[in-house]
C-alpha cells in the first residue's frame, strides 16, 4: 500500500512539475503578444503546443493572437479547446465573449461575459463586454449598469467611459454623453469612431459650430465615415444658414456614395431653393466601435 502512494505521489508531482515547465515555456509567447509582437508569439505559442498539447493557457493565448489577426473560426477553436482543458479561467471567457461580439452573436458573448463574472466578479473587462451585449441587443439601461461597474471597477478606463457616452447619446441625453465621451478621448485619444461619434452627438444636441469642428477633425484624420463627416458637416452649415458651405459638404458627400447628399445637391444646391425640399430623414446613427 505504501509503495502505491508513493508511486501516485510521484506520478503527481511529474504532473505539476511537467505543467510548471510548460507555463515557464509559454513566458515568452506571452511577452511576445503583450508587446504586439503577434508573428512571433504566434511561432513561440505553437512550440509550447507541440510540446505540451494539455496545457490550456496556450490554446487561450493562441486564439487571442487569432482573434487579433481577425481569424475569427480559428480564435474560436482554440478558445474552444482551452474550454475543454479548463473551464476555470474567467479570461478565457472575456476573450471568447468579445469574439462573440465581433461576430454579432449577441446572446452567446453575454453568456460568456456572465460566466467570466460568475467566476471573478473583480474583472472590469467582464463587466464591460456583457455591457457591450445588452448593448448591442438594445438594452440599454442594462449596459449602462454594467459599463459602470467596470468603470467603477477600473477608475480612468476610457472604453467604458466611452461606451457610457455612446448609450446616453442614444437615450438622447446628448450633454452627458458627449461630455463622457470627451473625457474617454482626452483619456484616450485613438478609440476607434469616438471623433465621429461625438461630432455626431454633437449634431443631434444642436451644438453646430462644435459639431463642424469636431467633423473636420474626423475629416483630417479618419477615412472611414467620410461620407457621413460631410454629410453631417454639411447639414450643419445648412442648419446655420450657410448654403454656400453646405452645398460644397454635401457635394463631396455625393461623390463618396450617399444618397441622401444627391438628393439633397439636385434638389436644393442646384437650384434657388431657400430650403431643402423634402429633406431626407436620417436615421439615428447607430455607434459602432472596434472592439
Amino acid at each position: 500500500m505504501k509503495h502505491f502512494l508513493t508511486l501516485i505521489f510521484l506520478i503527481f508531482s511529474f504532473g505539476a512539475g511537467a505543467q510548471d515547465t510548460a507555463r515557464i515555456a509559454l513566458k515568452p509567447a506571452l511577452s511576445a503578444y503583450s508587446r504586439g509582437a503577434l508573428d512571433s508569439a504566434f511561432a513561440l505559442v505553437n512550440a509550447v503546443i507541440l510540446d505540451h498539447p494539455g496545457l490550456e493557457p496556450a490554446y487561450k493565448l493562441r486564439g487571442d493572437i487569432h482573434q487579433r489577426k481577425l481569424r475569427y473560426e480559428e480564435a474560436m477553436e482554440d478558445y474552444d479547446n482551452a474550454e475543454n482543458l479548463s473551464r476555470t479561467d474567467p479570461r478565457l471567457y472575456v476573450s471568447r465573449s468579445a469574439l462573440r461580439i465581433a461576430e454579432g452573436n449577441n446572446k452567446g458573448a453575454l453568456r460568456d461575459a456572465e460566466k467570466a463574472i460568475e467566476l471573478d466578479a473583480t474583472d472590469a473587462d467582464a463587466w464591460y463586454n456583457r455591457a457591450w451585449a445588452l448593448y448591442l441587443n438594445d438594452e440599454g439601461d442594462a449596459a449602462l449598469k454594467s459599463v459602470k461597474t467596470a468603470s467603477e471597477l477600473r477608475p480612468g478606463f476610457p472604453e467604458a467611459l466611452y461606451l457610457s457616452g455612446v448609450i446616453k447619446g442614444e437615450q438622447y441625453n446628448e450633454k452627458e454623453g458627449i461630455a463622457e465621451i470627451a473625457e474617454a478621448l482626452r483619456l484616450k485619444p485613438n478609440i476607434p469612431g469616438g471623433l465621429m461619434s461625438k461630432a455626431v452627438l454633437q449634431y443631434e444636441g444642436k451644438q453646430y459650430e462644435e459639431a463642424i469642428a469636431t467633423f473636420s477633425e474626423v475629416i483630417a484624420t479618419d477615412t472611414t465615415e467620410l461620407a457621413n463627416a460631410y454629410y453631417y458637416r454639411a447639414d450643419s452649415y445648412y442648419e446655420m444658414g450657410d448654403k454656400e458651405k453646405a452645398c460644397a459638404d454635401f457635394n463631396r458627400s455625393m461623390r463618396l456614395g450617399d444618397k441622401d447628399a444627391s438628393f439633397i445637391k439636385k434638389n436644393y444646391c442646384d437650384t434657388d431653393a431657400k430650403r431643402i425640399p423634402k429633406k431626407p430623414k436620417r436615421t439615428r446613427r447607430k455607434t459602432t466601435i472596434q472592439f
